[in-house]
């Protein structure tokens, strides 16, 4: 559900009415009919908790036990020589949303898997106060990613979803003048964070490097470009499969991404100049074709237009450039850029 336009000076009021309720010291919590609005606060908290999978514990999760200054997580099966990969939901969700993706990793390799949970202050119907509620799940995430670096491991992935894709970034924030090695953003949220404001949403500053996939522009996702690589899977607004569906389009980024963890043949793009050229048809397949995913090449910057196929498995491997043929207006491309809306 998209939020109406004055939903920014609801948020507002919001605050204003946090404000006046009280501070504890600590922060404060108000109750705005069922909605938790949390304000200041400081981590760990109760209602934001992290759970651990490796390939000792693939099923069964243990529960991250953190403060300021130190962790379990010598204690658990956590090994600092592996990979880390920390996930985090979006509103009306919890951490059951990435159990693919987490079995996708666990199945191709040894990795520590860390989800955030929560799902206590993103519930629905409560989409204001949740979003404004990603600062306080990134101040508790940064200092997960401390915990994690003090072990002596430094290969971090950060991997957000929905409004989660926000979350990474306000860790970013507060990890300053430390920078985080690689976010993943799938299909970031678009309602409460249309800024100019680089430290209120997900941007390409916010780690060495950023890639993001959008399935749902302008609708639940983000239209803008968010990180050094964005993929606009079949133009990034539709995906094929999804025929009125509630929240298809936007999950399919997840889908996507967790396919491509262990996919053989991959999802390929091709470079375009914007959502704008593609719909017009300026953007027939061209130039190095990039791969998107967990592989992703990391030297890759701009915007990459990615087609994919309308049920699972959604990958069809590199893309070739269709058939042509000489009209007299010159040079025709057969496969009409609009292919992927059509229903197949």
């Amino acid at each position: 559900m998209v939020p109406p336009l004055d939903a920014v000076a609801v948020l507002k009021l919001l605050l204003f009415l946090a404000a006046v309720v009280g501070y504890n010291g600590e922060g404060t919590t108000v109750k705005v009919a069922s909605c938790p609005l949390i304000t200041g606060g400081k981590c760990p908290d109760p209602r934001v908790t992290f759970y651990l999978y490796t390939p000792l514990n693939p099923t069964l999760p243990e529960k991250i036990e953190y403060t300021e200054k130190s962790s379990n997580l010598l204690q658990l099966n956590f090994n600092t020589s592996l990979p880390t990969k920390i996930f985090t939901h979006g509103y009306n969700s919890g951490k059951f949303i990435f159990d693919h993706l987490r079995r996708e990793y666990l199945e191709r390799g040894d990795y520590n898997i860390i989800l955030q949970d929560w799902a206590d202050l993103v519930p629905s119907p409560c989409y204001f106060t949740a979003a404004h509620n990603t600062r306080f799940a990134g101040r508790c995430l940064a200092e997960m990613v401390r915990r994690v670096w003090a072990t002596g491991a430094t290969d971090v992935h950060l991997v957000g979803f929905s409004l989660g894709a926000h979350v990474p970034a306000f860790a970013a924030n507060d990890l300053r003048p430390l920078r985080l090695p690689r976010i993943t953003g799938l299909d970031p949220a678009m309602p409460l964070f249309v800024t100019s404001n680089l430290d209120e949403k997900l941007d390409a500053s916010d780690a060495l490097f950023v890639d993001v996939v959008h399935t749902n522009a302008l609708a639940q996702g983000k239209v803008e470009q968010c990180g050094h690589i964005d993929f606009y899977m079949n133009g990034g607004i539709t995906q094929p499969g999804c025929y009125g569906e509630s929240g298809c389009n936007h999950h399919r980024s997840l889908a996507y991404f967790a396919e491509s963890v262990r996919s053989e043949a991959g999802f390929w793009g091709w470079p375009c100049g914007g959502v704008m050229h593609y719909i017009l048809g300026l953007c027939p397949p061209r130039g190095t074709p990039w791969k998107m995913g967990e592989d992703v090449d990391q030297r890759g910057q701009g915007f990459y237009v990615v087609r994919t196929n309308s049920a699972a498995p959604f990958a069809r491997g590199p893309w070739q450039v269709a058939p042509t043929e000489f009209t007299r207006t010159g040079l025709r491309f057969l496969r009409s850029p609009w292919a992927p809306f059509r229903r197949r």
